[in-house]
């Protein structure tokens, strides 16, 4: 297990907090569930309440056999995902879940800032990019666009995408990815970051934000299980992501939850192997 730590606190830079108390952050979580129909591309948002910052968002209950083409964020407050489903599988049901988060009133506000890269991948090649967030600010959620030129709404799905997603991470600097393209020619993918940052209201203390990185190894046996690991006490969290070192192994399912994250992981092998998937972590003041 591996972690970081990152504290912002700069003078004359509104990153502050009123209270030492990480009791102050409400962090709900929104799920929504949605019918994919066989031989269709699905696409819906899911939108925080008024007030809250989205500040990620993933699968929490994958639909098996649909591929996720896309989680994109849309504005501040929400994130849009797409899904398809070949004509060979039947009609699925997916639940989706956005991390929605906000300071009490009175206390400084969470702003989010989104930042994207426009990514090219070589046929039969793994592409690694690093996208990094604006300075004083740190990284939450991320997602990608697997079809950007693709259809954007409900029509036959031919089948998988050739693009896959095979790490998904954070630093205490940015974002990092690594997206796989199985096709015989090139093809373009986008990649999104939600940076975080905290406005201090004019009379308040200068307490810092903290963001903790946590990365865990775990054992994943054949077939597909469920992972799950939780903030420290007083901790909310931000995002989940991972990294795959073997072609067999895939994760249909990331999020952050309330004050853990959660994941599903499947095996095609024939015996064991590892993930690692990642946590990452908020807390306002000390």
């Amino acid at each position: 297990m591996g972690r970081w730590v990152i504290a912002l606190l700069a003078a004359g830079v509104a990153l502050a907090a009123a209270s030492a108390r990480a009791e102050v952050v409400l962090s709900p979580t929104v799920y929504a569930s949605h019918k994919l129909p066989s031989n269709g591309i699905t696409s819906f948002t899911v939108t925080c309440p008024p007030g809250y910052a989205a500040v990620s968002a993933g699968v929490s209950t994958p639909a098996p056999g649909t591929t996720l083409l896309g989680t994109t964020p849309a504005g501040l407050r929400a994130y849009t995902f797409r899904f398809g489903n070949p004509a060979t599988n039947g009609a699925r049901r997916v639940t989706v879940a956005a991390a929605c988060r906000k300071v009490r009133a009175g206390r400084p506000v969470l702003k989010v800032k989104p930042v994207k890269l426009r990514l090219r991948i070589k046929p039969g090649t793994v592409k690694t990019a690093t996208l990094p967030c604006p300075s004083q600010t740190t990284p939450a959620g991320s997602g990608v666009d697997l079809a950007p030129a693709g259809p954007k709404s409900a029509r036959a799905f031919a089948g998988g995408s050739p693009l896959s997603l095979r790490a998904s991470t954070a630093s205490l600097r940015g974002f990092s990815f690594a997206i796989r393209n199985a096709g015989r020619r090139a093809r373009d993918a986008v990649a999104y970051g939600t940076c975080l940052t905290v406005v201090r209201a004019a009379g308040t203390a200068a307490e810092p934000l903290r963001v903790e990185i946590t990365t865990f190894t775990d054992p994943v046996n054949p077939g597909l299980q469920r992972i799950g690991h939780a903030c420290r006490a007083g901790w909310f969290s931000l995002g989940a992501g991972y990294t795959t070192s073997s072609r067999a192994v895939t994760v249909p399912a990331a999020a952050a939850i309330d004050g853990r994250g959660k994941w599903s992981v499947a095996n095609r092998s024939d015996s064991a192997t590892t993930v690692g998937v990642q946590l990452v972590c908020g807390r306002l003041g000390g």
